[in-house]
């Protein structure tokens, strides 16, 4: 009887047996890449008619939260997550859920907010808000819940989380795990059936970033992968960890008693270079003045990207040398020829500054000072470098709040 031929790796040399390997788990992380990104393209065209499953309705929400987060960078400073759980005995929740978030889109701005299911029994709510409003809306939508409730005998009771961006965090996901850690610790039947989740301890934060890191080793995070906190594309700090990192830093400068400028720098026309020259390009241009704002600061200051074309700065230095900065920062992109398959592209940035202790003491009052400015600047239409001035610049704020 013929002896059966032994498997094809055993019948290659070692060397070519490693390269087939090699080939093979490429084609395999290339074919989940594209998967994955086509299945994300296809979640943002879905409507709740078409999430079959919970998995679908989670990551329906999500890219709901990021939507929110680019539109922040163009039509406002803050807005609220709600994660609202209702109660039930109907083994078939899903009708049930869906007819709770009908109630609720009743309830909502439709041009300006979103709800969408999330979980299989919760609904989560996006409300673009300012943060001064944030009691007034939590009243209102607890009020405008416990009507929706009455006409829904299938409900026996709800409660709910709240969280708001940029207070909790400037990651989607973060912002989110907030909302949903409340909504766990507050009680169905609870006379405050919807709870704002408490400010970051500082006291505790202070305690931690004092035995953790001094200010220098925390500002040389900016330029050293430590912690898995590094952004890949552009070598500071990744979105997810910007508001432990920053809040950190902002904690040891006020032990200190020192000063220290807040810089929000946005690149200009992200979209028309994706239009023009594509993703790729874009990611280029991203990387190239991510080089250039390290260039431009010191070793002790920390950098992070907190959205796709726009980065934060903490600078321990004077309001006046944080526009410096700022200023160096702007120039330079402007000079700058960026080159993407043989053609040459060029952008500018805007730049928004605030600084401690003028503008507040915390990093929440200070990147909303500088992010407003910044804000600012955009409607403009043109690169510029504008310091906050409350006198001038608080009121514009306020007014970006959708009417």
């Amino acid at each position: 009887m013929p002896l059966l031929p032994p498997p094809i790796l055993m019948q290659l040399p070692l060397a070519e047996a490693g390269q087939l390997i090699l080939v093979i788990g490429i084609a395999f992380a290339f074919i989940t890449l594209v998967i994955s990104t086509a299945r994300f393209h296809k979640m943002i065209h879905f409507g709740e008619d078409k999430l079959f499953t919970v998995g679908d309705c989670n990551d329906f929400f999500f890219i709901q939260v990021t939507r929110y987060l680019s539109k922040i960078n163009r039509d406002s400073s803050g807005f609220l997550i709600f994660v609202i759980q209702i109660q039930t005995d109907q083994e078939e929740k899903r009708p049930v859920q869906e007819q709770m978030l009908q109630g609720v889109r009743d309830i909502i701005r439709r041009d300006f907010d979103k709800a969408c299911l999330f979980r299989e029994d919760c609904i989560g709510i996006l409300v673009d808000t300012e943060e001064d409003y944030t009691d007034v809306m939590i009243a209102r939508m607890t009020s405008e819940l416990q009507c929706v409730v009455k006409n829904m005998p299938t409900v026996s009771a709800f409660r709910g989380g709240c969280s708001s961006f940029p207070l909790h965090g400037l990651h989607s996901q973060i912002v989110i795990d907030v909302a949903i850690e409340t909504l766990e610790q507050t009680a169905f039947g609870s006379t405050r059936p919807i709870q704002f989740a408490p400010e970051p301890e500082e006291e505790k934060e202070e305690q931690e970033a004092s035995t953790e890191a001094p200010t220098e080793e925390i500002g040389e995070l900016s330029r050293k992968d430590k912690n898995a906190s590094i952004d890949p594309l552009t070598g500071v700090i990744k979105p997810a960890a910007v508001g432990s990192y920053f809040r950190k830093y902002m904690l040891e400068i006020r032990r200190k008693r020192g000063p220290a400028a807040v810089l929000c720098i946005g690149i200009n026309r992200i979209e028309h270079i994706t239009s023009l020259h594509g993703e790729e390009a874009t990611d280029v241009v991203i990387a190239e003045v991510s080089k250039l704002i390290q260039k431009l600061t010191r070793n002790c200051d920390l950098i992070g990207r907190y959205h796709r074309g726009d980065f934060l700065v903490l600078a321990t230095c004077t309001l006046e040398q944080g526009e410096m900065i700022g200023l160096r920062i702007r120039d330079a992109v402007q000079k700058k020829v960026f080159t993407f398959d043989g053609k040459a592209i060029k952008t500018s940035v805007a730049v928004g500054v605030s600084g401690h202790p003028e503008h507040g003491k915390n990093l929440r009052d200070l990147f909303r000072g500088a992010h407003g400015t910044l804000e600012i600047v955009r409607e403009w239409n043109t690169s510029s470098c504008l310091v906050y001035d409350p006198a001038q610049h608080e009121e514009k704020i306020k007014n970006e709040k959708p009417a």
